[in-house]
């Protein structure tokens, strides 16, 4: 499995939005334990057993988003339901791409049978003649494997996490007022205290017992308000960083089926040589080695993108239920 997955594989737990790793950070180990238990875990095991079904579902379902969305919106909500659609859609997108990857299997397994009844390295007369008889139909496949399937969504998650991240700066600044305000109360309510305890002390020599408790007593305020725009923090923090490293694993795959896609154009290069010179049995013969090899790289291919995708989806889930769970966990949600 390459780096680019283990780098981009950063959600460990879905108790809290602090424990999405930061992608940029490049901790090798950390990362491959980490892709070890991903790849174990139940809700990966059953996402990519129901995908192979294509049965896969979002969880949490885009029902369960509505309930748990306040029924008026506002500048936060409308955030959060952005991110939940492009979710959706990078979901949609990643399951398309399954059905894709699995319709180049069929259309290449005419080739990969033939492949695998002849020696590569000498293929007979008759091996030629077969491969050339299959060949013909085969250059006229148009190309399965799409290009750039992923820009829309990654560009849309890109725009939604500056947004986020303007709104999680703002947050910032009220967090700070608050915590000045309370500050600032706090200060009044000692001064006021100490004021209190001076005049009592002149009214009578007991007080001086009472001076410490007094002091004591004196609680700074607790701010409902601070408390709300904390939860909000929360709230946009866990989908930007979400939205970061979804967008990371779609470009990841993006690569990968650029990557595909080139192959196979290559092959259909080949084949396409194999056909014009097809009396020259020599170039014939070394076109099945070299279709031979590259046939071997394509299932590979395919095989690493399909384990990306299965990444992908459990990813987004991953993502999904650590952004509501932050929602459910706001008092006034």
């Amino acid at each position: 499995m390459d780096t680019r997955l283990l780098k981009c594989l950063s959600f460990k737990s879905c108790t809290s939005s602090s424990t999405i790793r930061n992608p940029s950070q490049d901790d090798t180990p950390s990362i491959s334990r980490e892709y070890h238990l991903a790849v174990h875990t139940a809700s990966y095991i059953e996402i990519r057993s129901n995908v192979e079904a294509q049965s896969h579902h979002l969880n949490p379902t885009r029902e369960r988003v509505k309930e748990a969305l306040p029924s008026t919106p506002t500048r936060l909500t409308r955030l959060l339901s952005t991110f939940f659609d492009h979710t959706e859609t990078a979901s949609d997108l990643c399951l398309h791409l399954r059905r894709t990857l699995l319709h180049a299997r069929e259309l290449h397994a005419p080739l990969h049978d033939l492949l695998k009844t002849l020696d590569p390295t000498h293929p007979t007369p008759r091996d030629c003649d077969r491969a050339l008889q299959l060949l013909h139909p085969f250059e006229t496949l148009q190309n399965p494997i799409p290009d750039n399937t992923f820009s829309a969504v990654r560009a849309a998650l890109s725009a939604l996490k500056t947004l986020l991240d303007r709104r999680t700066a703002k947050s910032l600044s009220r967090l700070r007022l608050f915590r000045h305000a309370v500050r600032g109360s706090a200060v009044c309510l000692v001064a006021i205290a100490v004021t209190v305890v001076a005049a009592t002390v002149a009214a009578t020599v007991h007080a001086l017992v009472t001076l410490p408790a007094a002091g004591a007593g004196v609680a700074v305020p607790v701010c409902a308000s601070e408390k709300r725009e904390t939860a909000r923090l929360r709230q946009l923090d866990a989908a930007a960083r979400c939205a970061y490293v979804l967008s990371n694993d779609l470009g990841t795959i993006d690569a990968l089926v650029s990557r595909l896609r080139a192959a196979v154009e290559a092959d259909k290069v080949l084949v396409r040589l194999g056909l014009e010179r097809e009396n020259e049995r020599y170039l014939v013969q070394e076109v099945i080695k070299q279709l031979w090899k590259s046939h071997q790289g394509f299932l590979l291919q395919i095989e690493e993108l399909e384990e990306h995708i299965f990444l992908c989806f459990y990813n987004i889930n991953k993502a999904r239920l650590l952004v509501l769970q932050e929602i459910c966990n706001d008092p006034a949600f």
